[in-house]
């Protein structure tokens, strides 16, 4: 039986391949067709399926999740479902977080206080 489990952290490898190709050792494969790692890439792999079925809405917003965070490095966090003693695990949530005080675009301006 699978263990939900949660990975924070930052994209070090995101890959998008062809139905049917997979990812991963036979002993730990996974059959997925979108890949991320979270930072370095012996910490595990992370996966979902990009078919299409009813949850290809929700996963293409996943993808579109992970290439933003890759490309403005933003944190990851990944809740997946492993079998125990796996080291890679199917992606059912996929959320960003900004680092705090980070303003898009520049740099923070903080108000000043006078006593």
């Amino acid at each position: 039986m699978s263990d939900l489990l949660e990975k924070t952290g930052k994209l070090v490898f995101l890959r998008a391949h062809d139905l049917g190709t997979s990812y991963g050792p036979p002993n730990d494969e996974l059959d997925v067709e979108a890949v991320f790692i979270l930072n370095a890439m012996d910490e595990g792999t992370y996966g979902f399926q990009l078919r299409n079925d009813d949850n290809l809405p929700a996963r293409q917003a996943m993808f579109a999740l992970l290439r933003d965070a890759f490309v403005h490095d933003l944190t990851v966090i990944a809740d997946y479902l492993i079998e125990p003693g796996h080291h890679n695990g199917t992606a059912i949530r996929v959320a960003l977080m900004r680092q705090l005080g980070h303003t898009p675009g520049g740099p923070v301006n903080r108000p000043t206080l006078e006593a």
